[in-house]
């Protein structure tokens, strides 16, 4: 009988999931590729999808037909299957997170609706789906979308297995434990496959913070956790067992000293202050951040399970940023698992805004109005110095900078819409909800948001790019089918090895025609180093060599 039931609420939901299931595609789909990949992290991975292909070992990641020791494969498999089948191009190379926005939505959709109802799911989707970080990680090349959906699926089973629920019998209750401890586990155990043994960390702290904070109340026996345990390992087992085959050991010594060194240093210059995290989260999960602050209250309309799984989210958000404020190297999409709890904890004040349950005050207009209006300056800002570029040049050092910002790029005053047509659409919204309009305001702020985001992406990203690496890639392609090496000297890059299409090295590699690709400001240190090098052509800040024999 209960399985009849779920089945008839599947078929109940189904209009509502297609809905978001269209939503998604719309959202996530178009434009994949209407942008080069970004140096470093999405090259770099897409490199490594097309090594795999081209050398047909699927066990190594590598890079430059070298071992890679710093990520495991689960995410390089997604995107050689997806190049396999669509090319080796961007849009093959971002198709997996694409796709696996898709999944998230509908996730959060059921796991909302589940813990809470329908209307809630649909909120926690939307909110997802509207805020800032979220929607541009799943139109990207990167590995952290796939691995936070994981550590979420690890998390909310745990929460499952922790449930006791007074309406199954003992014998069901059993089955349903056994069943949500493995898929906790098969999920920590992919997520680990995907980025690396942080994902236990986290989960292992979100665990323990909920344990000591609830008094012990985690309902989690030894037995379970050693189950956990094995499940995980045997998971995790099952690549290494290829991987030591060929290298032995060394993938985890080397994979262990880069964890260690990403935790006690500034990696690759990547630092930033102890609040980076904080400050990151609440402009880039805009509009979801500005609606959290009453979502932390005691809510007595609650249920028993409702407020077991707000702590789970709570504590997972309060773990994140701690752990990535304490490590030392700052990337914007260390802290990216908090998406999940920010977007929650956004749904459950809309949730019981929309059913009059909470109050709309000064304390989410002032930071829905201040953080649009920051946002829309710095969009607005940003646009006005990139036209006259003359305004800031005086006050720029780098060379390389100065020659950047002298690209060619057509910008129009009308480009400055966009954001005021944002900052608008979010004053119009604040006022229907002042106005006791409550689901125009909340539905307006999330569309316009998502309108605003897509717009960002389609037509100002590809300009702003020409500024960055665009006449880089630009040479990059078009030696792509010279048979000829490709360097780079006095900067770091993996462009060189995926838009020029490196070949796996062979003898003949010395006879072939070699280019050398530099920086303006290290012109000096490359023709001493390569006195033979004849300088082809210069620009927006890059200087492009033939190497003669």
């Amino acid at each position: 009988m209960a399985m009849i039931e779920r089945i008839q609420k599947q078929v109940q939901q189904f209009p509502t999931q297609f809905f978001i299931l269209v939503m998604g595609c719309l959202l996530f789909l178009p434009f994949l590729g209407h942008v080069h990949l970004f140096d470093w992290d999405e090259i770099n991975f897409a490199e490594s999808a097309r090594e795999m292909l081209l050398t047909h070992n699927y066990h190594i990641v590598q890079i430059d037909f070298q071992p890679f020791y710093e990520k495991p494969p689960l995410f390089i498999w997604l995107q050689a299957i997806s190049m396999h089948y669509f090319g080796i191009t961007e849009y093959a190379a971002r198709l997996p997170n694409a796709i696996c926005g898709i999944i998230t939505l509908l996730v959060v959709f059921n796991v909302g609706r589940s813990v809470f109802k329908s209307q809630f799911g649909v909120l926690w989707s939307l909110m997802f789906a509207c805020s800032i970080l979220p929607q541009i990680y799943f139109k990207s090349g990167i590995i952290d979308p796939v691995f936070n959906l994981f550590i979420f699926l690890g998390i909310y089973f745990l929460y499952k297995v922790s449930l006791h629920n007074d309406f199954e019998n003992a014998r069901e209750r059993a089955s349903n434990r056994r069943w949500h401890l493995l898929l906790s586990a098969l999920f920590i155990g992919l997520a680990t496959l995907t980025k690396g043994p942080v994902a236990i960390l986290l989960v292992i702290l979100t665990a323990t913070t909920y344990f000591i904070v609830n008094r012990g109340k985690l309902r989690l026996g030894i037995s379970d956790m050693i189950i956990w345990w094995v499940i995980i390992f045997l998971v995790v087992l099952g690549w290494l067992s290829m991987e030591s085959h060929q290298l032995g050991l060394t993938f985890i010594s080397e994979f262990v000293k880069y964890q260690i060194r990403l935790f006690s240093t500034e990696d690759a210059g990547h630092g930033g202050p102890f609040l980076y995290h904080i400050v990151i989260l609440f402009f880039g999960v805009f509009p979801a951040s500005a609606l959290i602050y009453d979502a932390f209250r005691k809510n007595p309309q609650d249920e028993t399970d409702q407020v077991f799984f707000k702590r789970w989210m709570i504590y997972l958000l309060i773990v994140v940023i701690i752990v990535f404020s304490i490590v030392q190297t700052k990337i914007v999409h260390y802290s990216s698992l908090c998406y999940f709890p920010i977007t929650f904890l956004a749904a459950y004040y809309l949730n019981y805004f929309i059913d009059g349950k909470m109050r709309w005050t000064w304390r989410q207009t002032l930071p829905v109005f201040a953080i649009c209006l920051t946002i829309v300056a710095a969009l607005t800002g940003g646009i006005f110095v990139i036209q006259h570029p003359e305004t800031i040049i005086y006050y720029v050092k780098d060379d390389f900078a100065k020659e950047c910002l002298k690209a060619k790029v057509y910008w129009s005053n009308n480009d400055i819409r966009f954001g005021i047509a944002y900052l608008v659409a979010m004053i119009i919204s604040i006022a229907l909800i002042e106005f006791k309009n409550r689901r125009w305001g909340v539905y307006l702020m999330i569309i316009s948001s998502a309108l605003f985001i897509n717009t960002v992406m389609t037509f100002i990203v590809p300009r702003v790019e020409r500024y960055s690496q665009y006449s880089l890639i630009e040479f990059l392609e078009s030696k792509k089918n010279e048979n000829c090496i490709v360097e780079t000297a006095g900067f770091k890059s993996y462009a060189h090895f995926f838009y020029a299409a490196k070949a796996y090295p062979t003898a003949e590699d010395s006879a072939k025609v070699h280019y050398i690709v530099t920086k303006v400001n290290k012109v000096d240190e490359v023709r001493s180093a390569n006195p033979r090098a004849v300088e082809l052509y210069r620009k927006n800040g890059w200087v492009f060599y033939r190497q003669n024999h």
